[in-house]
């Protein structure tokens, strides 16, 4: 039975951008078409085919050409109070393109796409652990490191205890103007690129006003650079039990935890060990 889907896609995939971002919207299954149909409404009543970010600003260009600069943002508060009618949750994630190696050295990750698209499996995981029975449908409009992610998934289903664990429904590929929910990853997306940008040059996350509103839905926000490569790196060297990491990482091991738990030693290390024995 499927219980949700979630719809993702990245931004920053130019060979000039800093970061790459993915993510998207979960939405419970009989959200979906009730979604589906305000969206297209909006669409209807601004004279859009679509809502595409990068074309947003861009005065008398693009599908927003007919419209004024007010009426563009009355659009995008129309479409932003759809999302948090609709969506269950979200999750913005990025990782700073430089420092991919360090990141993902050790693991069966080697495009940053693949490796964001795995985060947003472990982080739906999470999501809905404890809740009733049911799979989670994956809907991506497709981008290199797409087939990795693919196969990765396929793999994990051939294997019974990880279909489970992660309610691995299907992994399928929709264009934007079909799967509509699709532009309203693409929204969060962009919007996620530009407030990393906002960051590198200084700002605090989560400062800008449309930013702050998206973050009205339940939204799962993080970011990979090197200080997070780094601590990521650490933590496998001083410990290569994978069930423990995951245990770790259940229990919100962020980076903040991970930073403090290095400075702790191996004193607070081998307390952690021992409650996640106990806990097994």
């Amino acid at each position: 039975m499927v219980i949700a889907e979630a719809f993702f896609d990245e931004s920053g995939t130019n060979d000039d951008d800093k970061n790459l971002c993915l993510g998207g919207y979960v939405f419970q299954v009989n959200a979906v078409t009730a979604f589906e149909a305000d969206w297209r409404s909006m669409l209807a009543s601004y004279g859009l085919q679509f809502f595409h970010m990068r074309e947003f600003r861009q005065q008398g260009k693009g599908v927003f050409r007919h419209l004024t600069t007010e009426q563009r943002e009355h659009a995008l508060v129309h479409a932003i109070t759809i999302i948090e009618k609709h969506a269950a949750f979200g999750f913005a994630f990025s990782i700073e393109k430089a420092h991919f190696d360090v990141v993902a050295q050790g693991s069966p990750w080697s495009k940053e796409y693949s490796f964001l698209a795995n985060q947003t499996f472990y982080g739906i995981e999470q999501r809905f652990k404890g809740s009733e029975a049911g799979v989670v449908n994956y809907v991506e409009r497709g981008a290199e490191g797409w087939g990795e992610a693919e196969a990765v998934f396929k793999d994990a289903k051939k294997q019974p205890t990880l279909e489970a664990q992660f309610r691995l429904g299907e992994f399928r590929r929709e264009n934007k103007e079909v799967a509509v929910q699709l532009q309203a990853a693409d929204l969060l997306v962009w919007s996620t690129l530009r407030e990393r940008r906002r960051v590198d040059q200084g700002a605090r996350l989560g400062q800008h006003e449309e930013f702050k509103r998206l973050r009205t839905v339940p939204l799962d926000v993080h970011h990979w650079d090197d200080e997070g490569g780094e601590m990521i790196q650490w933590l496998r060297q001083v410990c290569n039990d994978a069930a423990f990491l995951q245990w770790l990482r259940e229990g919100g091991a962020d980076r903040k935890f991970i930073a403090w738990l290095k400075v702790a030693g191996p004193i607070a290390l081998d307390y952690f060990r021992e409650q996640f024995e106990a806990s097994r």
